[in-house]
């Protein structure tokens, strides 16, 4: 049908061929790109025809077997719904039922709401059933319904989907011979076993894999299911005791892990999280912590940015896990709080019970809160209320006479989203100021024995009747700060205690100054922010129009949200400690990596030198005593020529056999050659002394020039012509550069660096192209020098093929690499940069057009 489509024009069955192509090309073919031009043109094809049939079909296909391999699954459901609104116009219960059973799965497996997905697959499991469409109800049995109550806590067990209505062996009876349903019930038992934690269920559903894979190679299904079995492995390795069953875990994880990275490349949105995770517990178990670090604060980053809630939920638990394991309790129990409330967003109430009986030592602050019954007032040690007025009364139901769970339950997520101070300090300030009733909030945090004004939110009522809310991030001494009441705040600061006035008026002497005095708020509190007795901050709230505004129930909130504040400034200051750590340990490792390069490096060079030195000082010095006793010897043998004009037949007979003119007009010239030769050679050794020398602890005087021509000339047998290519031209365009102070051998580095890189572009770029074609469009490196700004300017371009902006906005970090495996560490340019920057206070910047070339521009002050 596709064939006849684009030979002979469309009809309105066309989009159905167009769809059920790219469902081939991604399934079979495996080309993700191409199955979702086919299928984006079929839904965009049948809206020209009034074919309701072939519109949900179309709809459906798309969603469920091509649209999610190359964009985020949670858009598919936009065409799920298509589906459903012109399979019931059609009157297709087939396309309906398909779409009830797939949508539920693909809601699943993204992470929708469980209560909201429940309510919805409860309605298809009904409509189901009233069509008599048997097998497409037990499938949405299996893959969604039972998967969710697993999760919210409404089966036998957290490891079973078995309940008074559903029983696995009775299902998996049915179905024994039946592929497609034993692929909705596998799927996701891999996960849920995963979840759960229920590693001796691994070993009999891993080779399960193959049964999803086979059967439904073109659903979301699968991608997930590879991802869990590829997080069994890595559990099964760490707990294998012979060490070929570690070696068998290992070697079955390498396919898996190729098949995410592809698919990761096809759809980012939906896979990378998942490389990320992997990786960070492959770093994990190979005691590599920097990069278990760095790869779980991207994996829990991109899970949170493409909205894969309880990923994200996944991925904080298995970097608590790794922080407890390493002792850092603490850190550990930031993220294995934030693991709780994602699951607590996601509605998973079986997997929060889980955590509370498997880390209640890492979640103590939410089992205190649960524990008092979210009464958060009796958790404020002392409070202290004075105020003429009657409109505070005691609460009445808890929290949820200001707010519901969920609101302060997102509102707490937010406050513990965020590490870094600045952000989470200006969070918390918002936050409190949106849920108090306050008009102005503000953070007060000690810094080296002084306590700072860290954060003034505060809502600005704009002449226009615009009301906007302004945060000011400028620390402040608060002995100097004229924007809140110091006094007030030293009294709580001294005593611990919350302090509550309305009216201005209050029964403790000293605490009503000049500020109160001067500004008349109607409302003010003060409360510490405690962590096991230790006092980390203060937060004050105002508000100067309205008396009574700090009620009990808003204590109640604003307690709750003190005490996670309390949570995330520790965990805050952990990991700042941590990120200065990392930082150490980065500058550190590439210190080592540029003095041992260098060193080994300028050794070798230094010893090739050495080595040349000798051979080529004996070759100059006897060429230089040969070519006056060669001349001497020819005027001797002219003496005899004139002295003896008749010599004799055998002489003669003999000078003609050697040509003997002819050697005494040449010799004198290959002489002379040779002394060129050498001359030639002692250059060569120069520059690699040049380039080899070893750097004093101080600057001296350097010729640039000459460290970029030794460079080059090291470089020289990677520019010359192959059978593969042409050479590549060195263009230099050197400008009248002053020496200038600087350490010689550092600089040689950086200008290895980026020449082999450069190299090594040019070459990708003419993987695949032919020498005549490399010839008609050559490559070329060109080194500019020029003075501009008292600096010495240096740009080193290339024609290659560039790169993309988020690749450029990368390449100075450190052990970013584009190389393949093996062939970059990824140091390279990040050790470029401190040479240049931090060392020489200059600055290393790059230039890149995608399909134009790069340019890397080093600017050093000459002074």
């Amino acid at each position: 049908m596709t064939t006849l489509s684009l030979q002979h024009g469309n009809s309105d069955m066309s989009p159905f061929g167009y769809v059920g192509y790219g469902l081939i090309t991604n399934g079979v073919l495996k080309d993700a790109a191409t199955a979702c031009q086919f299928g984006e043109m079929a839904v965009q094809l049948c809206e020209q025809f009034d074919n309701a049939d072939v519109r949900g079909m179309t709809n459906f296909l798309f969603a469920a077997d091509v649209h999610s391999w190359s964009c985020p699954i949670r858009e598919a459901d936009t065409y799920y719904e298509n589906a459903y609104k012109y399979g019931m116009e059609a009157g297709n219960w087939l396309t309906v039922g398909f779409m009830m059973m797939q949508s539920g799965s693909d809601r699943l497996t993204y992470g929708k709401n469980l209560e909201d997905l429940y309510a919805i697959a409860k309605n298809h499991a009904a409509f189901l059933e009233q069509i008599k469409s048997l097998d497409n109800l037990d499938a949405l049995r299996v893959g969604v319904i039972q998967p969710i109550r697993q999760l919210l806590g409404l089966t036998k067990t957290p490891f079973t989907f078995d309940d008074d209505n559903f029983s696995e062996a009775q299902y998996l009876q049915k179905y024994a011979n039946a592929p497609y349903h034993l692929a909705w019930f596998y799927s996701v038992k891999i996960r849920h076993a995963y979840l759960f934690e229920n590693p001796a269920a691994y070993p009999d559903l891993i080779p399960h894999l193959s049964i999803i894979e086979n059967a439904v190679s073109s659903h979301a299904k699968v991608p997930s299911s590879v991802f869990y079995v590829a997080l069994m492995h890595l559990s099964l390795f760490e707990t294998a005791i012979e060490n070929y069953q570690r070696q068998h875990h290992w070697q079955a994880l390498i396919p898996l892990e190729e098949r995410l990275n592809r698919w990761a490349k096809a759809c980012p949105e939906n896979i990378l999280h998942k490389c990320l995770l992997i990786q960070a517990e492959k770093a994990r178990l190979n005691q590599e912590k920097t990069d278990a670090i760095e790869l779980y604060e991207q994996a829990i980053t991109h899970a949170q940015t493409n909205q894969y809630g309880y990923e994200e939920a996944l991925a904080n638990e298995l970097a608590a896990k790794f922080y407890l394991e390493w002792g850092k309790e603490k850190v550990a129990a930031g993220y294995m709080q934030e693991a709780y409330y994602c699951y607590a967003h996601w509605g998973a109430k079986a997997k929060t019970d889980d955590l509370e009986k498997r880390y209640p030592q890492l979640l103590q602050p939410i089992l205190q809160q649960q524990k008092i019954g979210f009464n958060a007032f009796e958790t404020i040690p002392t409070i202290i209320s004075t105020s003429t007025s009657t409109s505070t009364s005691a609460f009445k139901n808890g929290l949820s006479e200001v707010l519901d769970f969920t609101s302060v339950l997102k509102a707490a997520q937010a406050i513990s989203s965020s590490l870094e101070l600045d952000e989470l300090i200006a969070q918390l300030t918002r936050i409190i100021l949106e849920n108090s009733g306050a008009k102005k909030s503000v953070v007060i945090l000690p810094e080296n024995n002084q306590w700072q004004v860290r954060a003034i939110t505060f809502i600005d009522h704009q002449s226009n009747f615009q009301i906007d809310v302004k945060t000011i991030l400028e620390p402040q001494l608060l002995d100097t700060c004229q924007d809140v009441p110091k006094k007030l705040i030293n009294y709580v600061r001294n005593t611990r205690e919350t302090l509550i006035i309305n009216n201005c008026q209050t029964n403790i002497p000293g605490v009503i100054a000049d500020y109160m005095l001067e500004h008349q708020p109607q409302s003010v509190l003060c409360t510490p922010i405690i962590k096991q007795g230790h006092l980390l901050g203060i937060i004050y709230l105002e508000n100067k129009l309205t008396s009574g505004v700090f009620t009990n129930e808003r204590l109640q909130v604003i307690n709750l949200l003190s005490s996670q504040a309390a949570i995330s400034l520790e965990n805050s200051q952990l990991y700042q400690k941590a990120q200065q750590a990392l930082q150490d340990l980065q500058t550190a490792q590439l210190q080592i990596v540029q003095s041992e390069k260098m060193s080994a490096l300028g050794n070798l060079v230094a010893g090739v030198a050495h080595e040349m030195n000798n051979p080529l000082g004996f070759i100059s010095a006897t060429l230089q005593q040969a070519n006056p006793t060669l001349n001497d010897l020819v005027e001797h043998l002219k003496l005899y020529q004139e002295t003896f004009p008749e010599p004799g037949k055998k002489i003669t007979n003999h000078a003609e056999d050697i040509d003997l003119d002819y050697s005494l007009e040449d010799l004198p010239k290959m002489i002379d050659s040779m002394t060129m030769a050498c001359d030639r050679i002692c250059n060569i050794s120069n520059s690699l002394r040049t380039f080899s020398r070893i750097d004093k602890d101080y600057k001296v005087p350097f010729n640039i020039h000459e460290g970029i021509d030794s460079t080059i000339l090291i470089l020289k047998h990677r520019l010359k012509a192959n059978e593969q290519r042409p050479a590549i031209k060195v263009i230099t365009n050197y400008g009248e550069l002053a020496v200038i102070e600087c350490f010689p051998g550092q600089l040689n580095q950086v200008f290895m660096n980026i020449l082999a890189n450069a190299i090594d572009a040019l070459e990708e770029l003419n993987s695949g192209r032919s020498f005549r074609d490399i010839e008609a469009n050559p490559n070329w490196i060109a080194i500019t020098t020029s003075i501009e700004n008292s600096q010495a300017k240096i740009q080193i371009a290339d024609n290659a093929k560039g790169m993309s902006e988020e690749i450029r906005n990368k390449i100075f970090d450190h052990l970013f690499t584009t190389k393949a495996v093996g062939k970059g560490t990824g140091l390279g340019l990040a050790i470029a940069r401190q040479i240049v920057e931090e060392t020489h206070h200059g600055k290393l910047s790059c230039n890149s057009i995608l399909g134009k070339g790069t340019e890397f521009v080093i600017e050093i002050p000459i002074s």
